[in-house]
């Protein structure tokens, strides 16, 4: 936190308005739970009741808290997608990366490389970790879960403080910051193409995080502190206040949500949420307390927060965000949504048959979610099925579509697979 506090102290003024709703307490036990994560309706943290650092799961629709790790090692900075659990463990000495999915209930070590392997990120197939591996091995990796294939997707070893390099992974996008001569510039890879450096100065940029086509980043550029929304596609870059007397820093996104810390080097700092699409900074907490660490999914928002006491994990639900669910009882519809709205769609699914859904969308619908959660199931019983399901976001009005075939993925397409087809008409002022 020392590379933050130095940062702290520039004057940036702006126009907050209130959030509605209330935060509500997920943790109630009297010892400490920090570093949350949150993909849809799970959340998961780092966790001292045990008497050491384990990582716990739970489950916002079924009020249902699990505990993952079993205190054998120190386990941090945990992230979520779907059924899959990712974080940095020691227990076989250095960091490692380890994953745990709750649909088959395996605990598997996904790196053993000599030097380290720390903050992880995953999103759907794909973990991002920073490898401290030595030599020119060393940099960003990336595993793909399916396959087990893993590749360096940095040009080069990657340097400086492995929370403000903070890889972070949405679909084919992948990026990080890197550390040169006391600056650090923010890099990313699309579709395993070369890396970009999203800067060409000497700005300090640092903590980024990606949702589809959008990265977030904070920067000290000039003097000034800002957080950086920059479009990949387009290359636009947009500007949001850092706070009064303070600097953002840990931001993250999720479709037109950004959420950040107000970092102000004393006990008072506050979660601050942008909407991108309504153009209004939201100030989610205002008390005596500190609030650090927040992550955002769907118009979800969690944080760690002491103002009980101890370090406990809060939830917000954000009020603007407009969600649209369907399933199987669509296909084959024309329905009409509102332009930046979430569109949720869930299928049944069944992976222990070999069958899958395959998905694929038009441009301009962005895939902002996409996991399988098995259903609840007594103990030792196989074969459960779940559900699939993707979160879409239609960017701009018009017609688009998404579609998805249920097959066995080695076998030939033969049309007589079961489908779902969805056409999705977005609209303005919906």
């Amino acid at each position: 936190m020392k590379h933050v506090f130095l940062l702290v102290c520039i004057l940036i003024l702006t126009l907050t308005v209130g959030v509605s709703g209330a935060p509500v307490q997920v943790t109630t036990d009297r010892s400490d739970q920090i570093a949350p994560a949150i993909d849809g309706d799970r959340i998961v943290w780092v966790d001292g009741r045990d008497g050491g650092a384990d990582i716990y799961l739970y489950d916002i629709v079924g009020a249902t808290e699990t505990r993952i790790t079993n205190g054998t090692a120190v386990a941090l900075w945990p992230d979520v997608s779907g059924s899959r659990i990712v974080w940095q463990d020691n227990r076989s000495g250095g960091p490692d990366i380890w994953l745990y999915d709750t649909a088959t209930g395996n605990e598997t070590r996904i790196t053993d490389a000599p030097g380290g392997q720390v903050v992880p990120a995953i999103d759907g197939d794909t973990v991002v970790w920073l490898d401290n591996r030595a030599g020119v091995a060393g940099g960003i990796y990336a595993m793909n879960l399916t396959t087990r294939a893993t590749v360096r997707v940095s040009s080069g070893p990657v340097q400086g403080n492995p929370l403000i390099v903070s890889p972070d992974v949405s679909g084919g996008t992948i990026v990080w910051a890197d550390e040169s001569g006391g600056n650090y510039t923010v890099f990313a890879v699309r579709d395993a193409a070369e890396p970009v450096a999203l800067a060409n100065d000497t700005a300090l940029q640092g903590f980024p995080a990606v949702s589809g086509d959008r990265v977030v980043w904070s920067e000290i550029r000039n003097g000034s502190a800002s957080l950086v929304v920059h479009n990949l596609t387009t290359g636009e870059e947009e500007r949001v206040w850092g706070g009064p007397l303070a600097v953002a820093v840990y931001p993250d996104i999720s479709g037109d949500l950004v959420v950040w810390q107000n970092a102000t080097a004393r006990d008072t700092d506050d979660i601050y949420l942008l909407d991108l699409a309504a153009g209004k900074t939201l100030q989610v907490t205002d008390d005596d307390a500190l609030q650090l660490l927040p992550r955002v999914s769907g118009n979800r928002v969690v944080w760690m927060d002491n103002r009980s006491g101890d370090w406990d994990i809060y939830l917000l639900t954000a009020g603007n965000a407009t969600q649209y669910t369907f399933g199987m009882e669509q296909n084959g519809q024309n329905v009409t949504v509102p332009v930046k709205s979430e569109v949720v769609v869930n299928l049944a699914e069944n992976p222990t048959t070999g069958y899958s859904w395959n998905a694929t969308v038009s441009p301009g619908l962005t895939i902002t979610a996409d996991r399988y959660v098995q259903n609840a199931t007594a103990e030792g019983m196989l074969g459960a099925g779940g559900t699939h399901t993707w979160t879409l976001v239609p960017e701009e009005s018009g017609v688009f579509t998404f579609s998805a075939v249920y097959r066995r993925p080695w076998e030939n397409l033969t049309g007589t697979e079961e489908r779902f087809d969805l056409t999705l008409t977005a609209v303005n002022g919906g």
